[in-house]
């Protein structure tokens, strides 16, 4: 089932190329979800769960970052939906902030409902994920609130979001709804979230945009006509995967020999040019601090592939260009007072 609908998601998802994120062997992808209830999950179901298990399938363990300390209409942490306990296995960091439209999630020191008094800022730096994924509701539009001045408000949230973020920003549109008045406007909101994300986009800034409202169908939505059933969920999770999927960059760990060479060195990379894995090999005679990191052709550094100590020895990296557009690019090895650069082509 799955397998299905990743299938389909490639086809009709927009996904902007940014910043690469690596993953090591060995890490685990921190992700912060924000939003109303949508995002929260209802009806023992959540996107979350399907995400985390495409994202295990590539060898990525997740967690969710963020806590929603108190679910709506309760006194305690997801008392109303106990069915999601045994779908995220006990894993319940994750936000969802049910009945609160884009400017109350924007400032909730004001917010009545029971969720963390903080500031938009406050909750992104708190968690400080890799990934942000950012998806509203229905909530402006249910309560039909000042929906002329949206565009503003979601950019102002937008803004904010990225002001304190570490990591990559993923913004969806709204989901659809069975009701032909509510769809309507979803439509010509989805249109301005659009249009919100390409000035960000333009501007450079680390986020990406996904139609996941172009993916459902509206018999996807649970009987409440608003929050997106197990099916709907499953697209979601499969929508986010594949934008995450896109910008994650897969670094295999070095390899040392026994042998300690008598010098510092930098060896051309092979395959070169490549498509889409080349291996690096360097030296170093004794310990020291090493930094080795792949350039474009403006010295902006791209990626970093080692950052950390090392023992004198040969050491053998590889890495998976497969994000990087084709063109000549640079990698450096910098360890104590020995730099060397040489360069190296993406021909895809």
């Amino acid at each position: 089932m799955l397998k299905k609908i990743f299938l389909m998601v490639i086809l009709i998802t927009q996904v902007v190329v940014a910043q690469p994120i690596i993953i090591n062997p060995g890490d685990t992808l921190t992700i912060q979800p924000i939003g109303d209830s949508i995002t929260r999950g209802t009806e023992g179901v959540t996107y979350r769960q399907y995400l985390k298990d495409l994202l295990k399938g590539v060898n990525v363990p997740v967690n969710f970052m963020g806590q929603c300390t108190n679910a709506a209409n309760s006194g305690s942490v997801w008392a109303d939906y106990p069915a999601l306990f045994a779908t995220l296995e006990g894993d319940i960091e994750h936000d969802g902030y049910g009945g609160l439209k884009t400017h109350e999630i924007t400032d909730m020191r004001y917010n009545t409902r029971g969720y963390p008094k903080k500031t938009i800022e406050e909750l992104v730096t708190d968690a400080s994920a890799q990934i942000i994924l950012l998806m509203a509701g229905t909530n402006d539009i249910i309560g039909n609130y000042q929906l002329s001045a949206f565009p503003a408000r979601y950019d102002t949230l937008i803004t904010r979001i990225l002001r304190s973020a570490r990591g990559h920003l993923i913004v969806t549109s709204i989901p659809p709804t069975p009701l032909p008045i509510t769809n309507g406007k979803i439509q010509t909101l989805n249109a301005d979230i659009k249009k919100v994300v390409d000035s960000h986009i333009a501007k450079q800034e680390n986020l990406s945009f996904i139609d996941i409202n172009s993916m459902m169908a509206n018999s996807e939505i649970s009987s409440d006509s608003y929050h997106p059933n197990r099916s709907g969920y499953e697209k979601i999770g499969s929508g986010f995967f594949q934008a995450i999927n896109s910008i994650i960059t897969d670094i295999k760990e070095e390899k040392k020999s026994e042998e300690i060479p008598n010098k510092y060195g930098l060896m051309q990379n092979y395959p070169n040019p490549f498509n889409p894995v080349t291996v690096i090999n360097y030296s170093i005679p004794n310990q020291s601090n090493v930094h080795l990191a792949i350039f474009d052709q403006l010295g902006r550094e791209l990626k970093t592939l080692v950052n950390k100590e090392q023992a004198g020895g040969n050491y053998q990296i590889e890495f998976n260009a497969s994000n990087l557009a084709s063109g000549v690019y640079y990698y450096r090895l910098a360890a104590d007072n020995f730099i060397q650069s040489k360069k190296m082509i993406v021909l895809k």
